[in-house]
C-alpha cells in the first residue's frame, strides 16, 4: 500500500499486459481437410481469413451506425473462426455479442478492443502456420 501526502492509503497501480497469444486449434483444419479435401479447405481458409480481416476494421463504425451490420459481421467472424480453428477469436467475438445483447457498454468496449487485438494476432498465426507448411 502507498500513502499519499495527505496520509490516504492507496493500492499501487498495476499495469496489465495486454499481450495475449492467439489460440489455434489445428484439429479443426485437419477435420476440414478430411471433410472437403485439402485444396478446397485451403480455399475456405483463405476466404475465411479474408472475410475476418475485412470485417474487423468495420466493427466500431457498424456498432455505431448499423446494428444489423454489426451483428451480422460478428456472426460471420464467429462462424469463420470456428470453421478454421481460431478458438480464441471465436470465443472473444461471442463475448462481444453477449456484451452487446446485455447492453453492458463497459464490457462491450473492452471485449471489442480485445477482439481487435486477438483478431490481428489470430490472422497472423494462421498465415505463419501456412508459411511453415509450404
Amino acid at each position: 500500500m502507498l500513502r499519499t501526502a495527505g496520509g490516504d492509503v492507496r493500492a499501487p497501480i498495476m499495469e496489465l499486459d495486454i499481450q495475449e497469444p492467439a489460440r489455434f486449434n489445428p484439429d479443426r483444419l485437419e477435420e476440414l481437410c478430411h471433410r472437403i479435401g485439402e485444396v478446397r479447405a485451403e480455399a475456405e481458409v483463405a476466404l475465411a481469413l479474408h472475410r475476418i480481416s475485412e470485417l474487423l476494421p468495420t466493427l466500431r463504425t457498424a456498432m455505431r451506425d448499423d446494428e444489423e451490420a454489426f451483428l451480422t459481421a460478428l456472426d460471420t467472424i464467429v462462424a469463420d473462426a470456428e470453421l478454421i480453428g481460431m478458438a480464441t477469436l471465436g470465443r472473444v467475438a461471442r463475448s462481444v455479442l453477449d456484451s452487446f445483447a446485455t447492453n453492458n457498454l463497459v464490457a462491450l468496449a473492452a471485449t471489442l478492443a480485445r477482439l481487435e487485438r486477438v483478431g490481428d494476432r489470430s490472422i497472423h498465426a494462421v498465415w505463419d502456420l501456412e508459411d511453415l507448411s509450404s
